[in-house]
């Protein structure tokens, strides 16, 4: 609002950092990062072999689970923090939409140019990012861990989806060089975790419980082990009463557990994660 009682758009815009000169960088990057997809897309068609399977799907899936999270993370700064402490912008949220926006489009259906798109995408967005973030101060630590779970990702597609046009034309099978195997017999879903899953769990929870002491201002030798405990052991029960409802739920109503349970586990892990993790983040960019 401005002095006399009227709304002030531009400062409105001015205190989220949306000005004239935000606004063309963003704008001249997002051209960069197009014309970089164009290319990287010419190669991909030209070099690969890029299977139409589920794990192309997986992989839209987890990406635009992780661009949705970024773009609450970008309100969430914006709107809680002081004007100028954030450190992710709302300048940056049309490239991102349009990140988003094909990796829907895999996620609907998959066809092999479109995976290639979505993935020269993602490629691009992350080489033009590290390149920001060496020539500029613009890239917070929230979009280097975007950056790298989007190259986690893109190992993920690699793997189950991509071949190149060689190993395609010299391999013995074209169904196993295509990456496209026979769905496997779907074996019944237990109500529990391995012991490979849980010491995953276990460590990424306390993994996590020590950033968020990191991020309360603790030093790492200061930081006591009962605290570890008690927070990673809050991430894993808040995550196991989170499953549990739609378990219970689709026990009682099919008699058969829930589909994907281990998946959904990791995905409440990730969701209860972020939201234990991501308030002391911003509590640390508070000025003191």
């Amino acid at each position: 609002m401005s002095r006399g009682g009227a709304f002030d758009l531009v400062g409105l815009f001015h205190d989220r950092g949306l000005d004239l000169a935000a606004l063309g960088g963003a704008y001249l990057v997002m051209l960069a990062t197009v014309a970089a997809t164009l290319a990287t897309f010419a190669a991909a068609r030209h070099l690969l072999v890029i299977s139409p399977n589920r794990g192309a799907r997986d992989y839209a899936i987890y990406v635009s689970i992780a661009l949705a999270t970024l773009f609450v993370a970008i309100v969430l700064e914006n709107e809680s923090l002081p004007s100028g402490a954030a450190t992710l912008h709302y300048a940056a949220v049309p490239q991102l939409l349009l990140l988003l926006g094909l990796h829907l489009a895999v996620w609907h259906r998959q066809e092999p140019w479109l995976i290639a798109l979505a993935g020269s995408a993602a490629v691009t967005t992350v080489l033009v990012g590290a390149l920001l973030a060496l020539t500029t101060s613009l890239i917070g630590p929230a979009y280097w861990v975007a950056f790298a779970l989007l190259t986690a990702l893109l190992v993920f597609l690699w793997r189950k989806a991509i071949l190149t046009q060689r190993a395609f034309v010299t391999a013995s099978s074209i169904y196993m060089s295509s990456k496209e195997t026979a769905d496997a017999a779907s074996t019944p879903q237990k109500p529990w975790l391995g012991l490979k899953q849980w010491v995953a769990l276990v460590a990424a929870s306390v993994s996590l419980a020590v950033a968020n002491a990191l991020l309360r201002g603790r030093a790492l030798e200061d930081i006591p082990a009962v605290d570890v405990a008690t927070d990673s052991g809050l991430l894993l029960f808040v995550t196991t009463v989170v499953c549990a409802v739609p378990a219970v739920s689709y026990w009682l109503t099919r008699k058969a557990w829930m589909p994907e349970l281990t998946r959904f586990m990791w995905l409440a892990w990730i969701v209860v994660g972020f939201a234990l993790t991501y308030g002391n983040y911003l509590s640390s960019l508070m000025p003191a």
